[in-house]
């Protein structure tokens, strides 16, 4: 079976190749000296290694993540039109947040499947509203099997203290991620940017600034009723890399209760929106048991319902204004 995936272009796309660029990534390590002399080495790990060592270790069955987002929360400090991951289509009554318990037992039903996981990013919403961040940082860093982890925010919250020592504290911890929404011509709430920038400054936190201020117009989601192949074909056309974990819900059913593995956060917020049990066959329950098998054969998948909500990605993408506002709620299922 596992020969099988080795010669799947899905599988090596969405995990062998990423896999390698993550491990690069992490190898090199944060900006300095050190990557003088590792510069060489990286080319020669590409270029002569990591293909066939990850194509053994899935001859093996071992399992290596290259790159999963942890959602804590659909909450979120602003409400972009065109948000990616459907913020805007939450309301007050329907949010999802997880609790720490719920999180880290979802992220270690994960981590007994698999050798490591190249990446972790958490996310939101906006992640720093999170109130047991800091924990989460401390728990996440001792978890050895997570080669490296950052955070994205949209710049609107300054993080305490007690959450920058746990920063500056993991080992692993690579940087935060910061949106510059600067340029939107309708943000109502005033961007605190300059006050972070100063703060992680002072503890020594690596941050990146995401300028530009350019997004691609996201289309209203309705399902669209495509065939199978199409939604294959705008599975492939779009390739989102951002597999997505969210945890469970106590006390609701069996299947609720357990966290999941989703393709993209696109297809974690439906689950959400539209209920889970529409979307089966999408998505990995965090179970117990051996989950290896499913894991693999989750990352040579080509066929997620949720695809047929998108917009069609084969098509050019139509530029917009990054964080255009809007104080609507949008619903599923409204096509203008």
């Amino acid at each position: 079976m596992q020969q099988n995936y080795l010669v799947n272009p899905v599988f090596h796309a969405r995990y062998i190749q990423p896999n390698i660029q993550w491990y690069i990534s992490y190898f090199r390590g944060k900006r300095g000296i050190a990557r003088l002399w590792r510069e060489p080495l990286t080319w020669i790990l590409k270029k002569y290694f990591l293909k066939q060592y990850f194509q053994k270790r899935v001859l093996r069955g071992i399992v290596d993540i290259p790159y999963v987002e942890i959602v804590l929360t659909t909450k979120c400090t602003l409400r972009c039109e065109s948000c990616n991951n459907l913020m805007q289509y939450f309301t007050s009554k329907n949010q999802y947040i997880c609790t720490l318990d719920g999180i880290l037992e979802s992220l270690d039903r994960l981590l007994e499947n698999v050798e490591s996981i190249q990446r972790l990013r958490i996310i939101g919403g906006e992640p720093l509203i999170f109130k047991d961040l800091p924990r989460l940082v401390n728990a996440i860093e001792k978890r050895r099997k997570i080669r490296a982890f950052d955070i994205a925010t949209n710049g609107t919250i300054v993080p305490k203290d007690e959450l920058l020592h746990a920063f500056k504290n993991a080992k692993r911890f690579r940087k935060v991620s910061i949106s510059d929404y600067s340029s939107s011509p309708n943000l109502k709430i005033p961007l605190q940017q300059e006050a972070l920038f100063k703060k992680l400054k002072e503890y020594g936190i690596s941050y990146s600034f995401l300028t530009g201020g350019i997004w691609y117009r996201v289309e209203k989601i309705y399902k669209r009723n495509r065939t199978q192949e199409n939604v294959i074909k705008n599975f492939l056309a779009c390739q989102m890399p951002c597999v997505s974990l969210m945890s469970g819900d106590k006390g609701k059913d069996e299947m609720r209760e357990n966290g999941h593995i989703f393709v993209c956060p696109i297809a974690s917020s439906l689950s959400k929106l539209k209920g889970i049990e529409e979307f089966s066959g999408d998505y990995i329950t965090l179970e117990k048991g051996d989950l290896r098998g499913k894991i693999l054969s989750f990352y040579a998948q080509d066929y997620f319902k949720a695809c047929d909500y998108c917009q069609d990605y084969s098509k050019p993408r139509v530029d917009i204004q990054a964080a255009i506002q809007t104080d609507e709620v949008l619903r599923i299922g409204d096509r203008d």
